[in-house]
């Protein structure tokens, strides 16, 4: 083994276990988004570092064809959009599964790639897997950016876009292989490698800013929730109890595919406004389709699906679909920190919970 391939087996070692890496310890947060900050951002830097390894491994291939570096090149491609993945779906989830499924992604692309290449030989067979795996990696980069919570974020909506256009240019580019040939005019043209190394530039420093940007926001949303959370605990120490309602509206991914986004983002936001004029003094807090509303006490509002039903009705006018609109409104009681955590999981720390989605929100919902 020359020292090019025992270098680019060690740099994907660092990549597949990126997932222990982000494990690291670290001082305890609230699920209350800091934490989903905290391992999006460690996602994220593994996804830098997957790129760092792909572009200097994909730059040995056309002179160092060999197994090992072609079998870390396409590794390294996967786990760059696969890790940014990962760290988007802490947004709803702060597992650290997703991560161990990528880096598994990650030696099993890098072990079959190696194998495969040994026994077909040539570049160009690592050339092509590469596309394949790019456009897909960044095929489910976008659709995870365009799903709740992301898509509330402007800056995940535009990490979508980044995302979307490179895996739409890789397919293309991988059609436009087999189609003419690498060495045709048209491939040369627009889909030659200092074309997409161009295309790629621009659209990593554009994700460089969309990364900051997120951040940002992630901040942000985490001092809200922290405020809220601190104001729930104030309650249940001053009152005794807090009265939580969870309002969904089930019936909205169906108004959207009948009527457009337009009907469904109405429906949507009557729901919440009457929430807000019926129950001033609560605190709100709400992602699309589900809003909760908390108050101090042990509270019974019999108007509230009333009020609710009556908003979502008429928040579009001439829509037929309105008198079927479906609300559920499910009510919980919470007397102490451990049964608020059990409801909104942001309530608790990290290491004391099972963080799934429960019904009272998600990491950031």
């Amino acid at each position: 083994m020359s020292v090019l391939e025992l270098s680019a087996v060690l740099a994907i070692a660092f990549v597949i276990a990126a997932p222990a890496l982000i494990q690291l310890p670290g001082k305890p947060l609230p699920n209350g988004g800091r934490a989903a900050r905290r391992y999006f951002l460690r996602f994220a830097a593994a996804a830098a570092l997957s790129g760092v390894v792909a572009g200097i491994t994909s730059a040995l291939v056309p002179d160092q064809p060999m197994p090992i570096i072609i079998g870390a090149a396409n590794a390294a491609l996967v786990g760059g959009p696969a890790y940014f993945w990962a760290g988007m779906r802490q947004l709803r989830d702060t597992s650290i599964t997703p991560g161990w499924v990528v880096s598994v992604a990650v030696a099993a692309t890098f072990i079959a790639s190696a194998t495969v290449t040994a026994v077909i030989g040539g570049p160009t067979d690592g050339f092509v897997l590469r596309l394949i795996l790019v456009a897909v990696g960044c095929g489910g980069v976008a659709i995870e950016a365009f799903r709740p919570p992301a898509r509330d974020i402007a800056a995940f909506r535009l990490i979508g876009v980044i995302f979307a256009v490179y895996a739409v240019y890789s397919a293309i580019r991988t059609f436009m292989f087999f189609a003419v040939g690498e060495d045709s005019p048209a491939f040369q043209t627009v889909f030659s490698p200092l074309t997409a190394s161009v295309l790629s530039i621009l659209l990593v420093v554009t994700l460089c800013v969309a990364v900051w940007w997120s951040d940002r926001a992630l901040e942000t949303r985490a001092r809200q929730i922290e405020h809220l959370i601190n104001a729930l605990r104030s309650d249940i120490a001053s009152h005794g109890a807090v009265t939580v309602y969870d309002v969904e509206v089930p019936d909205l991914s169906l108004i959207r595919a009948a009527f457009g986004g337009p009907a469904a983002t109405a429906v949507d936001r009557a729901a919440a406004m009457s929430l807000h004029e019926l129950l001033p003094d609560a605190a709100h807090r709400g992602r699309v389709g589900r809003h909760v509303v908390a108050l101090p006490g042990d509270q019974r509002i019999e108007n509230l699906e009333r009020v609710v039903k009556a908003a979502t009705a008429h928040a579009v006018p001439n829509l037929d679909y309105r008198e079927a609109i479906e609300i559920r409104i499910t009510r919980y009681t919470l007397h102490s920190e451990a049964e608020l955590a059990a409801v909104w999981p942001d309530a608790a720390p990290t290491a004391t919970s099972d963080l799934k989605t429960r019904p009272a929100g998600g990491v950031v919902s």
